[in-house]
C-alpha cells in the first residue's frame, strides 16, 4: 500500500515494534509556586520564597501539586494566589514532516526542548543496529558496536534499531525529515538482534556490559520475550542488568506486544528496568501492549489501524528509516516505539541536571506522570504517561501527594505501594518479610529496611 512517505506496513517479532495532551491542561506554571500581588503583607513569612517589592510581587513557595489547593486555602485567609505560568521563547523544529508527530506533542516535546535537548548524554540503543545513511539522520553517533561477531558491524539490515535510535536522537532543526526527542544527545549503537529481530541473552548482556563501560547514561531495549512465559529472572541477563543499575546507568524495555494483561516481557519487569507500554493518540492503552505486573510507564507506541487526529495517516510513531527501496519516513507501531520516548526522556533529565541515578529519574518520571485510568499507579497505565516537562521541573524529596484511601499492590503480597512495599513488583519484598534462610541470600533487600540481605 503506498502512501504519503513511502510505504507503511505492519509487523511484530521478540523486537516489540511494528512496521505501518497530555501536555498540560491549559498554560504552563512553576510547579510549587504561587504569585501574590495584592495583599502582600498578609502572606505568612514561612511562605514566601522570593520578593519583587518594588513591583508589589511575592512568590510563595507551595508543596507542588497541591498548588489549587492552596490558592483556594488562602482564599479564604483574604489573600489572593495565582498560578507561576511560565513564558518560553518561540523554538521550533525547522522539520517539515515533525508536524506529523503527534506522540511528541503527547509528551510535552515542545515544551521540554526549551529547558533541555539531552545535550552531552549518551543513550545506548540495544537493537539490530543502526543504518544512518539516510537525509536525515542520527544527530551525534559514538562507539558503535556489534556483539554478534559479523563482519558488517552494527550496520543494521532490518530497519527496527534506526526508527527506534531516531525517536531518540534524529537530527533536529536541519529542515529535513523529522525531530528527535532528545536530539542533543548522542547515540551508541549496539547491535545485539540479527536482522531478522532476533538475538541471545548472552549477545544482549554482553551489549548491556559494552554500553556502560563506554560510558552510556540511558540503555534503551526495545526486546524481550513473550511475557506468557512468565520470566521475571535470569542468570545469563541478570548480573549485567544489575551491573548497569550499580553504575548509575539507567535501563529502559519494551513491556512487550503479546497483548498480556497479568505481566509484562522480561527484561522489562526485571526490578532496575523501567517497563513501557504503548498508548495510542487519545492516550489509551493499545491492545497489542503488555500490562499488569511490572509496568512502570506508558509512551506514545502508536495504532496503525487508527487515524485519531484526523490527518489521513494511520497513528503511527514516525521516524526515519529504511526498506528494500531505500530511506523514507515510516509509521511503526509498537511498544519499541514507546519505549524509546521514556529513554530519551532520561536524558533529558540527566543533561538538564534534574536527576542522574536510575532512582531518582524512575521518581521524576513516575511521580510526574500523566495519570490515566484508575486513580494512581494500576495495572494498565502503571504511573501513567511519560510527561518530559513536567519531569525537567521535577524537585528530589518533593513527592506528589497520594490520593487518600490509595491501595496499590501490583504483585499481590497484600501491602500496598503507599504502604512502604519497596517494590511492588516482587511479592517477596515488603515490610515484615522475614529475611532469613534462603532470603538471606538473595541479593535483595527482602523487608524494605535499606538493607540488603539484612
Amino acid at each position: 500500500m503506498k502512501q504519503w512517505f513511502y510505504v507503511f506496513m505492519m509487523w511484530s517479532t521478540t523486537f516489540f515494534g511494528g512496521w505501518a495532551m497530555a501536555s498540560a491542561e491549559g498554560p504552563p506554571f512553576r510547579q510549587g509556586e504561587l504569585v501574590v500581588i495584592d495583599n502582600i503583607d498578609l502572606v505568612p513569612g514561612n511562605m514566601i520564597k522570593r520578593q519583587h517589592r518594588n513591583a508589589g510581587i511575592v512568590v510563595l513557595e507551595v508543596t507542588p501539586g497541591a498548588e489549587q489547593q492552596e490558592i483556594a486555602r488562602l482564599k479564604k485567609m483574604g489573600i489572593q494566589a495565582h498560578l507561576n505560568r511560565i513564558a518560553r521563547k518561540f523554538v521550533t523544529t525547522g522539520d517539515p514532516f515533525s508536524s506529523y508527530q503527534w506522540h511528541f506533542d503527547n509528551v510535552q516535546a515542545q515544551q521540554a526542548w526549551t529547558l533541555s535537548t539531552g545535550e552531552g548524554v549518551t543513550v545506548a540503543i540495544l537493537d539490530t543496529g543502526l543504518n544512518n545513511g539516510g537525509p536525515d539522520g542520527i544527530h551525534c553517533v559514538v562507539s558503535p558496536a556489534s556483539m554478534l561477531g559479523n563482519a558488517s558491524g552494527a550496520h543494521d539490515g532490518d530497519g527496527h534499531g534506526t526508527h527506534v535510535s531516531g525517536t531518540v536522537g534524529q537530527s533536529t532543526g536541519n529542515g529535513v525529515g523529522v525531530a528527535g526527542l532528545a536530539h542533543g544527545s548522542c547515540i551508541m549503537p549496539v547491535k545485539v538482534l540479527n536482522d531478522e529481530g532476533s538475538g541471545t541473552f548472552s549477545d544482549i548482556a554482553a551489549g548491556i556490559v559494552y554500553a556502560v563501560d563506554q560510558g552510556a547514561k540511558v540503555i534503551n531495549m526495545s526486546l524481550g520475550i513473550d511475557a506468557r512465559f512468565g520470566i521475571t529472572r535470569d542468570p545469563v541477563m541478570d548480573p549485567a542488568l544489575d551491573y548497569a543499575y550499580a553504575s548509575g546507568v539507567t535501563v529502559v524495555a519494551a513491556a512487550g506486544n503479546d497483548g498480556f494483561r497479568k505481566n509484562v516481557s522480561y527484561p522489562a519487569i526485571y526490578k532496575t528496568t523501567l517497563s513501557v507500554g504503548a498508548t495510542d493518540y487519545n492516550n489509551s492503552l493499545v491492545r497489542y501492549s503488555n500490562q499488569g505486573t511490572g509496568l512502570d510507564l506508558v509512551a506514545p507506541g502508536g495504532n496503525l489501524s487508527a487515524d485519531g487526529n484526523g490527518d489521513g495517516y494511520a497513528d503511527g510513531v514516525l521516524q526515519e528509516t529504511f526498506d528494500g527501496n531505500g530511506f523514507g519516513y515510516w509509521f511503526y507501531q509498537g511498544t519499541s516505539m514507546a519505549s524509546p520516548h521514556v529513554a530519551a526522556t532520561a536524558a533529558l533529565l540527566i543533561a538538564n541536571g534534574t536527576a542522574s541515578h536510575p532512582d531518582d529519574i524512575k521518581s521524576a518520571l513516575t511521580q510526574t506522570a500523566l495519570d490515566l485510568g484508575e486513580s494512581g499507579p494500576d495495572k494498565k497505565y502503571g504511573f501513567g504517561l511519560v510527561q518530559a516537562y513536567s519531569a525537567l521541573l521535577w524537585v528530589a524529596g518533593s513527592p506528589l501527594p497520594v490520593p487518600e484511601g490509595s491501595c496499590t499492590d501490583l504483585d499481590g503480597d497484600g501491602v500496598c505501594f503507599e504502604e512502604g512495599d519497596c517494590d511492588d513488583n516482587n511479592a517477596q519484598v515488603h515490610p515484615g518479610m522475614n529475611e532469613k534462610g534462603k532470603r538471606s541470600r538473595d541479593g535483595l533487600d527482602n523487608d524494605c529496611n535499606g538493607i540488603i540481605d539484612g
